[in-house]
């Protein structure tokens, strides 16, 4: 997944959601490079990768209350430009009352397969085909 696909999946059109303000698009922009850069390293290296970036201090990153194991890879930016925790976006799994589903069908969300999900449709809505594991 490339950063500039990523980006451009996640900015909204003018007519969908106005003129972005800067601090909008800079968070936009440092999302897109955790993950077009970030998707690709192994955890320890996704460390240093975030150690890099809290070192620009004009950088609008999530902030993390301290002793928190969480990284900046566990936010994503809502519509109006502010981070927000991926544990925000799960939704109950409620298993359904009026059928049996198969075991193999059933997808209890969690915070790896909405990231996931989330990161496939923003580059899959802009109908480009890029190999993505």
């Amino acid at each position: 997944m490339k950063c500039i696909d990523l980006l451009e999946g996640l900015i909204p059109s003018k007519e969908e959601h106005g003129v972005l303000s800067a601090t909008h698009l800079s968070r936009l922009f440092v999302f897109a490079l955790m993950w077009g850069v970030g998707a690709l390293l192994e955890i320890e290296d996704r460390t240093k990768m975030e150690e890099f970036l809290m070192k620009h201090k004009k950088l609008s990153l999530p902030v993390i209350d301290p002793g928190s194991q969480d990284t900046i890879f566990e936010f994503v930016v809502d519509n109006s430009g502010n981070w927000e925790h991926w544990l925000n976006r799960l939704q109950e799994y409620i298993y359904p009352s009026d059928y049996k589903p198969e075991y193999s069908s059933i997808l209890v969300p969690n915070v790896d397969n909405v990231r996931t999900n989330f990161l496939i449709e923003t580059i899959a809505k802009q109908n480009k085909v890029r190999g993505f594991i």
